[in-house]
């Protein structure tokens, strides 16, 4: 009896843990992003003010061309073919704002923490990254998600689900972003917990 008691418990358990684990596609999350991250070089007004400069002016030379992606490896590889544009044109804003710090632009996977973003929130893991560091890179960062492109319907007003789907979201991926129930709340950590297993 005591087995029999045991065994239903857990396979009750396993159905519990099947009904929230990942199965729809949301683990694609880190697969299907590229993030965009500009670092000041520290926290004082002038620094802060110039990171918004260069990050408005990154996303003026990559948005037509990510624009034109239809997919994550498209983007990585048009944002990848445009590394010394993109350098080129973050340095021409830091001169037009009369700042003398370096320019460091790279294009690789990047462990980010849990971070939010207006409504929407990313689960903590490793996603492929085009992160721009002003001198030392000592000051409070900005992010978003330039790839699907979230970033620029953002700087639209046009950030509601059916922007974030017509960016490229899945309907699963959204909802895991904006947090919408508590069954997708679970299974937001869970991702997290995969993405640290994996990373380990």
């Amino acid at each position: 009896m005591k087995f029999l008691i045991s065994l239903t418990s857990s396979v009750l358990a396993a159905v519990s843990i099947l009904n929230i684990f990942p199965v729809s596609g949301e683990h694609r999350i880190y697969n299907d992003v590229l993030r965009l991250h500009v670092i000041a070089e520290s926290d004082t007004e002038e620094d802060q003010t110039l990171k918004l400069k260069v990050r408005d002016a990154v996303l003026a030379c990559v948005s037509e061309a990510v624009e034109e992606c239809t997919s994550f490896e498209e983007a990585n590889t048009a944002v990848g073919a445009m590394l010394e544009e993109i350098r080129t044109t973050a340095e021409h804003c830091v001169r037009e704002n009369r700042a003398d710090c370096s320019v460091t632009v790279e294009l690789s996977p990047e462990n980010y923490p849990r971070r939010e973003y207006g409504s929407s929130c990313l689960p903590a893991g490793v996603y492929q990254s085009l992160r721009i560091t002003l001198g030392k890179g000592e000051g409070k960062n900005w992010w978003c998600v330039l790839f699907p492109t979230v970033c620029i319907r953002f700087a639209e007003g046009t950030a509601d689900e059916e922007a974030y789907i017509s960016a490229g979201f899945t309907p699963e991926e959204y909802r895991i972003i904006t947090g919408n129930g508590g069954e997708w709340k679970v299974k937001f950590r869970i991702l997290e917990i995969l993405s640290e297993l994996l990373a380990g």
